[in-house]
């Protein structure tokens, strides 16, 4: 549960969405305001939340303007980012302006609003990327790291975790959209693997953050499925897939924890990873964790998951 006066960036997106939802389901005793550039999303979130504050705006755009609309908050979630690997790819531009420029943008903003914390959303493409979602996203961790370090009174923390089932960006609904749509569905390599977690969870991770020590990136325990159990929780035969490779970008197993960074990772009390600053050291044995490893889900524990995110 959080209690705070709390600013969202990409307010409108999925994310935001399962933050408000958890938050009117448990009552919690916090306020939220939406920071988003999508008019349509803010009329359609108006109509279902009414008492969330909306502002358009665009992280990466004037500072200033930035720092006066979080004035007042006690929390940032910086949710807003150019999310989409494949689209990115080809976007190199606009995907640095909006996750590295405007992750530096709420970073400063955020310290001369004063806000107690800062909590910057993430992904597992962030561990040693190999795209350009991945690498700007990198930058933003290591951006709000920083940030930490140079603030007094503002705290800087970090999720970062997979695949959030049915979010902007997730392979899910294209899968059900191509094969409501065509009756087949692209699949890059059915042995594929992934890490999925429930729209709750990363609301878990979320609150984790607000209370983990200052600095930290929280890492929740890893679960995983293969493209082909996902066709499965989906509904569809894998004989409808048509496998058409990797696309530029990707790779065949994600990490969360790669080995030359696990040196600064310890579990805390709740069970989550927590990822230190570039020279703290807690530990001598080197290890990863993937998704080809990970814990893995059932089909039917997926399908759960699609199921809770259509109300989102």
């Amino acid at each position: 549960m959080l209690q705070a006066r709390i600013f969202v960036t990409g307010g409108a997106g999925f994310l935001a969405r399962a933050l408000y939802r958890r938050a009117t389901r448990e009552n919690w005793p916090a306020t939220f305001t939406c920071f988003s550039r999508d008019d349509a999303k803010h009329v359609a979130l108006r109509r279902r939340y009414p008492n969330i504050h909306c502002i358009r705006g665009d992280v990466a755009g004037d500072r200033d303007v930035l720092a006066g609309a979080m004035r007042g908050h006690d929390l940032v979630v910086h949710a807003a980012a150019v999310k989409y690997v494949d689209l990115a790819e080809t976007a190199v531009f606009d995907t640095v302006r909006v996750n590295v420029h405007g992750s530096e943008n709420v970073a400063m903003a955020a310290i001369s609003a004063q806000v107690r914390r800062v909590i910057g959303i993430s992904t597992d493409k962030a561990a040693l990327p190999v795209n350009v979602y991945g690498m700007t996203k990198a930058v933003m961790e290591r951006i709000l790291v920083e940030a930490d370090r140079l603030a007094t009174e503002t705290e800087f923390t970090v999720c970062r975790y997979g695949n959030v089932v049915g979010s902007t960006g997730s392979v899910i609904p294209m899968f059900k959209r191509q094969y409501q749509e065509q009756g087949s569905v692209t699949v890059t390599d059915p042995a594929m693997t992934r890490f999925w977690m429930s729209a709750d969870a990363a609301i878990d991770t979320i609150v984790e953050a607000s209370r983990c020590k200052r600095g930290s990136t929280v890492i929740p325990v890893p679960q995983a499925a293969s493209m082909r159990t996902v066709l499965e929780a989906c509904g569809i035969p894998t004989t409808c897939a048509r496998v058409v490779g990797l696309r530029p970008g990707e790779k065949i197993h994600e990490l969360l924890i790669h080995e030359q960074e696990s040196v600064r990772c310890y579990q805390n009390g709740y069970g989550y990873w927590e990822l230190r600053p570039p020279g703290e050291v807690h530990g001598t044995q080197q290890f990863s964790l993937s998704s080809e490893n990970a814990i893995s889900l059932s089909a039917e524990e997926l399908s759960a998951f699609i199921a809770d995110s259509e109300g989102i």
